[in-house]
């Protein structure tokens, strides 16, 4: 196996082997590691280390990468790197590298997104709790983050109705949207009823004033 590497732009150093390029990794990675100055590899239990810790480290600059742009659970981390190429081998070994030095965390991750969708969508305990599980935080860390928030289901659904929804109460067709909207955060009809009837007295006390 033959193996070539020429130093790129922006400390980037792109490694070929076989006459066909394969990795990109940083040049203080590269040029502090063994493999600096092998040009070929014949054994193939070296070729099998070499391509190991060359891929793994190539998966874990694009880690990096990706969460430049904002954080991550380790599972949505993982998705992003296969789809983007990088061998299951090499990303696991490039995620427990990111999550040992604190790149990636659940646990951090689980409390940002919760309150995200608490702030940007006005999500129910139960929205956040399967949008938790489906991006790949465990049922116990989901359940300990959600414990130190606090909800109060039928206040939160009536501050969505005067504000979010308040342009569609006012015919059936747009109630109805609003309730399949309210349900699909993971409210439930009895909550939503609740909020109703307390916006409805709400506009009628208005009225009477």
């Amino acid at each position: 196996m033959k193996v070539e590497a020429k130093t790129g732009r922006l400390n980037k150093v792109h490694v070929s082997v076989d006459g066909e390029y394969r990795f990109t990794v940083d040049s203080e990675y590269w040029y502090s590691s063994k493999w600096r100055n092998v040009t070929e590899i014949e054994d193939e239990k070296v070729q099998e280390e070499f391509l190991k810790d060359i891929g793994s480290r190539y998966a874990f600059i694009s880690g990096l990468r990706i969460l430049s742009y904002g954080d991550n659970s380790r599972k949505g981390l993982r998705i992003k790197l296969v789809t983007k190429g990088h061998l299951p081998e090499y990303t696991e070994n490039a995620l427990d590298l990111l999550e040992k030095y604190g790149y990636i965390n659940d646990r951090r991750f689980a409390e940002y997104y919760s309150e995200k969708l608490r702030q940007s969508k006005g999500m129910s305990k139960k929205g956040i709790r399967r949008e938790l599980l489906i991006k790949g935080i465990d049922s116990e860390t989901a359940d300990e983050v959600l414990e130190g928030m606090e909800f109060d289901s039928v206040e939160d659904i009536t501050a969505l109705l005067e504000s979010k929804y308040s342009r569609y109460l006012g015919d059936e067709k747009g109630l109805k949207k609003t309730v399949s909207a309210l349900q699909r955060l993971g409210y439930n009809w009895a909550d939503i009823k609740s909020a109703l009837a307390r916006v409805n007295e709400l506009k009628e006390d208005d009225f009477c004033d």
